[in-house]
């Protein structure tokens, strides 16, 4: 009796698939494979597990290759689009197909910006370099190497990419990334130097200083697009200092060390100053500078003068003073555009950067920053950590250190956010004058009618009422007859909803435009009709195919021109 034919060669299990080189290329059955293995994962031997983990990066490598073909194929067609309107000479504000970068941003939830890397990548890659194409639809190139060799490749002519394409592919899976980029570097360098110059001496146009917050809340501060030998001679420099400082006695590591010394560079300090004895604490009766103090600040409550009539050389026209009814005349739209520079949180001008002096106590400086706090935070009763605008997270003693800093400059000027159960923000205040003030003792372990009492003193010395914000429907209690809105209803707008409204967008509101949902004067200028929006998408709003909504306040629905729909809400500050 003859035996059934064979359907096919033989199924490799799960278990075998990862033993040796017997693994499918990436696709589905490779996918499948993974997938049943990883649910037992107790009959997989050492060798197996790691096999399969090799498996896994080549589905993730070639996932990226599917990626990079779809998007690519996304941005051709977005060309073609806006070609084809500037060929037509449509005389509009924005058209066809312009805003591709900001349509791919809303679908990864990211910035405009990161979307628009991914683009030149894709197109760089699909339509230039096969081989690196190649190697990722084998799993043998993953993203971070595509990177690289599309990055060395992007400014380089076609038949220049192609030498590079195929050398830097041919290398790229056998060794690291770091010597990948490396390799990469000097082959660009080798095939096309006058554009590689070209690129730097561009580049120092972008010269510019960082300030970045590091993973554990820390902060990093550096220089870029610096000229080399002067980056590589001011690390020279203070190498050697540091050598000096430490065998003179400064205690600490020489990189502890180096790091002090940039930051009294970068404030003008001697770092030898830190080995003399620091000057005496002033006493109770004395100020920072020697001389009898007025009020000794013994306590939180006493620390909140209010003056009313702010040191007047400062401004010609107080904003926060100003009466809300006012005719729109030109000085009331200048100082109203003038005080969009400074936040809704603690007023404008130049950045504090002085840290502690000698005595302790940080310099007066106005705040720049937008820092948002909870109260409990600010009067001592938890440690929760502040939200300072693009910074993020800061931890609370640090915070209040800031706060009080800024609090002593004449031009600070405080406003106050109230949220609700679920995080909103529910109601804004913005309080007139400026108000010194210094953090209380922590009162944590205390009952709770010190802390109302102390929540109410800080109230009633900012002296300002706070205003409801709109939720679900709108009452146009705040509704104004004007086009530019009011200062107050942008600060409700702002505090409402911290950055752009626009899908994974990060810019905050304070730099973005109040924008009308449905234009004005069709549409009112009130909270049911504004929102945050950063200018490249509030261009994006009115090129064709693009559609927002305001369903209800701060309820934003973007539509792309691709149809697809993406909602926003409210800024959800604190659980």
């Amino acid at each position: 009796m003859s035996q059934p034919a064979s359907d096919g060669p033989e199924r490799v299990s799960p278990w075998e698939a990862f033993s040796g080189d017997d693994a499918p290329p990436p696709g589905p059955e490779l996918a499948a494979l993974l997938g049943a293995a990883v649910a037992d994962l107790r009959r997989l031997d050492e060798a197996q597990l790691l096999g399969a983990g090799s498996a896994a990066r080549r589905l993730q490598a070639y996932a990226v290759y599917l990626e990079m073909m779809a998007v690519a194929e996304f941005a051709r067609r977005r060309h073609e689009q806006f070609e084809a309107s500037k060929a037509r000479g449509d005389k509009v504000r924005s058209r066809d197909g312009e805003y591709p970068a900001e349509e791919l941003g809303f679908e990864m939830t990211a910035t405009a910006y990161g979307a628009a890397i991914l683009l030149d990548m894709a197109q760089n890659i699909v339509a230039r370099l096969p081989h690196t194409l190649a190697g990722m639809a084998a799993g043998k190139i993953d993203r971070d190497r595509a990177r690289a060799i599309s990055n060395a490749t992007v400014h380089l002519p076609n038949d220049l990419a192609a030498v590079a394409d195929k050398v830097l592919a041919e290398a790229a899976p056998e060794i690291r990334l770091a010597d990948l980029q490396q390799k990469a570097a000097r082959l660009e360098a080798r095939l096309d130097p006058e554009g590689v110059q070209a690129r730097k001496d561009e580049a120092k146009r972008d010269r510019r200083v960082e300030l970045r917050r590091e993973d554990s809340g820390a902060a990093s501060l550096a220089g870029r697009e610096l000229d080399p030998a002067e980056a590589l001679a001011g690390k020279a420099s203070i190498d050697a200092e540091a050598v000096r400082l430490r065998n003179a006695g400064l205690p600490g590591t020489l990189a502890q060390i180096r790091a002090m010394i940039l930051i009294d560079r970068i404030h003008q300090r001697s770092p030898w100053d830190r080995l003399a004895p620091p000057p005496p604490e002033p006493g109770p009766e004395a100020d920072a500078d020697g001389e009898p103090a007025d009020d000794p600040c013994p306590d939180a409550a006493e620390a909140w003068p209010v003056d009313p009539d702010p040191a007047p050389d400062l401004d010609e026209y107080d904003p926060d003073d100003a009466d809300d009814n006012d005719e729109e005349d030109e000085a009331t739209e200048a100082n109203e555009e003038e005080d969009e520079g400074r936040p809704s949180g603690l007023g404008g001008g130049p950045p504090p950067g002085s840290p502690f002096d000698r005595t302790g106590r940080k310099t007066p400086a106005p705040a720049l920053i937008n820092i948002t706090v909870p109260v409990g935070t600010l009067l001592g009763w938890s440690d929760t950590p502040a939200d300072v605008g693009t910074w993020g997270l800061m931890e609370a003693g640090t915070a209040r250190d800031l706060i009080e800093a800024a609090s002593r400059h004449p031009r600070t000027r405080w406003c106050y956010t109230i949220t609700g159960s679920g995080g909103a923000a529910i109601a804004h205040a913005c309080a007139p004058g400026s108000h010194p003030w210094l953090p209380p003792k922590s009162s944590r372990d205390g009952p709770a009618g010190p802390r109302s009492a102390q929540l109410d003193e800080l109230l009633s010395r900012l002296n300002a009422a706070s205003e409801l914000i709109a939720e679900g429907t709108c009452d146009h209690a705040h509704q104004e007859d004007r086009y530019i809105p009011s200062r107050k209803l942008k600060h409700l707008i702002r505090a409402r909803t911290a950055r752009c409204s626009a899908p994974g967008c990060g810019t905050q509101a304070i730099t973005s435009e109040i924008d009308h949902t449905v234009p004005h004067p069709a549409g009112a200028t009130c909270e049911h009709n504004l929102g945050p929006a950063c200018q490249r998408h509030h261009h994006a709003k009115h090129a064709p195919g693009w559609k927002l909504q305001q369903a209800e306040p701060g309820v934003m629905r973007w539509t792309t021109p691709s149809g697809r729909a993406y909602t926003t809400r409210p800024t959800q500050y604190e659980e």
